[in-house]
């Protein structure tokens, strides 16, 4: 069973784009982590799936 489903989701904050048409799927008892180097979008990714910031376009899916 999905748990969370992220299909192509996109931030940008006027001319960056800080998040591109990211697309993940964490299923039940999974562990997941997001790595990369500072400036990669992990904050912004992060802030979209708790929904302090909205996406600009795709979808976020919280157990269903």
């Amino acid at each position: 069973m999905t748990l969370l489903a992220i299909e192509r989701v996109t931030r940008r904050f006027g001319g960056l784009t800080a998040v591109d048409a990211i697309t993940l799927h964490v299923h039940e008892g999974e562990l997941v982590s997001i790595i990369g180097p500072n400036g990669a979008g992990k904050t912004t990714l992060f802030n979209l799936i708790s929904g302090v910031d909205a996406p600009d376009a795709g979808a976020i899916v919280f157990d269903g």
